[in-house]
C-alpha cells in the first residue's frame, strides 16, 4: 500500500514561529520521536541543535547513522547538517562549535542530570531551561502522518479478527498475544505500538496486565489491547470479549462501559474541551454507580508514541482541533472479579470526527 510522503516543512514552520515567538536561537533536543518529527530519521540514537536564527538543526549521530540520516532528511524536504560523532565524549565540543556565544535552551524534562553537568562544564554559553513545544506542535497531524496511523489500524483490525476466528478458550493468554503479534509484522507492521495486553479472566482487573501463561477458559472475560506500528506512527485499540457464561457483574459492567464509550466518541469534534468529554464519560458511570471502578482517564493522543496530548481526563484542559487523533477508552475493573475497557482510535475532521478502528464491539467470540 503506497502512502504519501512525509515532508516537514509546515511542522517545522509551526517550531520556527514558536522559537521566534519566545526568543529561542538554538534549541537542544534529545527526544528520539521529536528529532523524527522535526527530520523523520528513525535512528536509535541521535542529538539535535535546532538553530532557530538560520533555520537550520544539526543532527548529531555516530557513524552508524550518517547514510540514513542523510537520506531521510533530504526525502522529507529537512533542512539539516548531518554531523557525525566518533564518540559520545566528542557531543559538547561539537555542541560548542555550532552554538557558540548564544544561548542554548534545553527542555529539563528531556535531559538527565549528568548530561547537563557535561554540557555545562563543555560549552561556554547559557543553558536556558524551558519546556519545549513539542508536545503541542505534534498533536495536529498532516495527510501523511494520518495515513499511517490508519493504515496501522487496518493491521490491527485485521490481525484481531484473524485470531478471534479461532477463539480464544483454551489458549493461553501469551499464545494469544503471539499470535496477534505475528499477525500484524506479517502483515506490513513494522513492531506492535505497545507490549500487547491480553488478560483473560480475573487477570482483565488490571488495565496494563502483562500476558502470562494463565489458559484463557470458556467463562472468562478478555481483554485484549493491541496496535501497530507502521513507519514510526501508531494505532491503538481495546476489545472485550464477554461471554454468556460471564458473571452478572461483568456483563452489567460491558454494558456501561460500552454505553459510555459510545458516548465519548458521539462527544468528540473540533472546538471541543477534552474535559467535558471525560465529564460525560463519568457522567454515565456515575449515574450506574459504578464510576469508582473507574481507574483511569478517558482517553489520549497517539501519533509517534502511543501517548501523547492531548490527555482526556479530569485533570486538564485541551480544546480538540482538526487533524488531531485520539482514543476513547473508558473501562470498569474489579479485582477478584474482572474488567471490561473498549476503545477506538478517533480522528478529529473539520466537521466531527471519523473512528479508524472498525473490529466489531460485540461482547462474544467463538469458543
Amino acid at each position: 500500500m503506497n502512502l504519501p510522503a512525509l515532508r516537514v516543512t509546515d511542522r517545522l514552520e509551526r517550531l520556527w514561529k514558536w522559537c521566534d515567538a519566545n526568543d529561542v536561537a538554538c534549541l537542544y533536543v534529545q527526544s528520539l520521536s521529536n528529532i523524527r518529527w522535526m527530520t523523520t530519521f528513525s535512528g536509535s540514537t541521535a542529538t539535535a541543535v535546532v538553530d532557530a536564527c538560520r533555520r537550520q538543526i544539526h543532527l548529531l549521530v555516530d557513524g552508524r547513522y550518517v547514510t540514513q540520516a542523510k537520506e531521510q532528511c533530504a526525502a522529507a524536504g529537512a533542512p539539516v547538517n548531518v554531523c557525525v560523532l566518533q564518540q559520545p565524549s566528542d557531543k559538547p565540543d561539537a555542541i560548542r562549535k555550532i552554538v557558540g556565544a548564544g544561548d542554548i535552551v534545553l527542555d529539563p524534562r528531556d535531559i538527565t542530570v549528568a548530561e547537563h553537568q557535561q554540557l555545562n562544564d563543555t560549552v561556554t554559553t547559557r543553558l536556558r531551561p524551558l519546556n519545549h513545544p513539542f508536545g503541542t506542535l505534534r498533536r495536529k497531524k498532516d495527510e501523511a502522518e494520518i495515513a499511517r496511523i490508519a493504515r496501522s489500524a487496518l493491521i490491527a483490525d485485521a490481525a484481531l479478527r484473524e485470531v478471534c476466528a479461532d477463539g480464544l478458550a483454551g489458549k493461553s493468554e501469551r499464545e494469544v498475544r503471539n499470535r496477534l503479534d505475528a499477525h500484524m509484522l506479517s502483515s506490513g507492521a513494522d513492531r506492535t505500538s505497545f507490549d500487547t495486553i491480553v488478560a483473560g479472566g480475573p487477570n482483565s482487573a488490571m488495565p496494563h496486565h502483562r500476558p502470562a501463561d494463565r489458559v484463557i477458559e470458556a467463562s472468562d472475560v478478555v481483554i485484549i489491547d493491541m496496535g501497530a506500528e507502521v513507519d514510526g506512527y501508531r494505532s491503538d485499540m481495546t476489545r472485550t470479549y464477554v461471554p454468556a457464561t460471564a458473571s452478572s457483574e461483568i456483563r452489567l459492567f460491558a454494558d456501561v462501559v460500552r454505553e459510555a464509550q459510545a458516548l465519548g466518541v458521539a462527544s468528540m469534534g473540533p472546538s471541543v474541551d477534552t474535559y467535558e468529554v471525560d465529564a460525560k464519560v463519568r457522567a454515565v458511570f456515575r449515574a450506574h454507580g459504578v464510576e469508582e471502578h473507574f481507574l483511569h482517564g478517558s482517553g489520549h493522543g497517539v501519533g509517534l508514541v502511543i501517548h501523547e496530548e492531548p490527555l482526556i481526563n479530569r485533570r486538564q484542559h485541551a480544546i480538540l482541533e482538526s487533524g488531531e487523533v485520539v482514543t476513547m477508552e473508558p473501562g470498569l475493573y474489579r479485582v477478584g472479579v474482572g474488567g471490561v475497557r473498549i476503545e477506538d482510535l478517533v480522528l478529529i475532521t473539520a466537521d466531527g470526527r471519523e473512528v479508524l478502528t472498525h473490529s466489531p464491539k460485540e461482547l462474544s467470540c467463538p469458543q
